[in-house]
């Protein structure tokens, strides 16, 4: 309940209809694509070169081929350049879950907690056990799974010191 009360207030904080990591994806391919040169290719299709490389911007299936803009949904520096030249603001091309009207709708319901267990409804329905878990396939094991009878190899300090020999030369021995 807190968690949507705190994001709600998050929300109102906004500057502008898009979330603020969204804004901040969009100004840097604003910065990006200053670099980029765009050529008109065809209808749709826009030819963008980057450096050395060359992107190919189709505005109606909105797609390029870097694949940032499909993999995020934010316009990439490339589609950025192609809506300056068509005279088209980016953020409007943003999709809608970037949006700040969306992020209210998710935090908009509150879930009402019950407040003591007494108050929960007593069901004279079956009763559904936990399944049984399952044995994951793949190599067992090294060690040998021992009884519960079975005493257990203690490890450690005390265990090692018992096992040392004496160092010092016996009497009668040829030394």
């Amino acid at each position: 309940m807190g968690r949507n009360i705190a994001m709600r207030q998050f929300a109102e904080t906004w500057v502008s209809d898009i979330s603020p990591m969204a804004r901040l994806v969009l100004e840097e391919n604003k910065d990006l694509a200053r670099l980029c040169e765009v050529r008109f290719n065809g209808d749709i299709g826009y030819e963008i070169l980057d450096g050395q490389y060359r992107h190919i911007v189709d505005i109606r299936k909105k797609t390029c081929t870097c694949k940032t803009w499909q993999l995020r949904d934010i316009p990439c520096q490339h589609t950025v350049l192609v809506y300056q030249h068509k005279g088209i603001e980016p953020e409007h091309e943003v999709v809608h879950w970037y949006r700040k009207e969306t992020f209210l709708k998710v935090y908009n319901h509150f879930l009402q907690p019950i407040p003591n267990m007494k108050m929960c409804p007593h069901t004279s329905g079956v009763v559904i056990e936990p399944h049984e878990p399952n044995v994951m396939p793949g190599r067992p094991p090294k060690y040998r799974r021992k009884a519960k009878n079975e005493p257990r190899k203690k490890l450690g300090w005390d265990n090692l010191k018992a096992t040392q020999a004496c160092n010092q030369a016996q009497a009668g021995s040829s030394v």
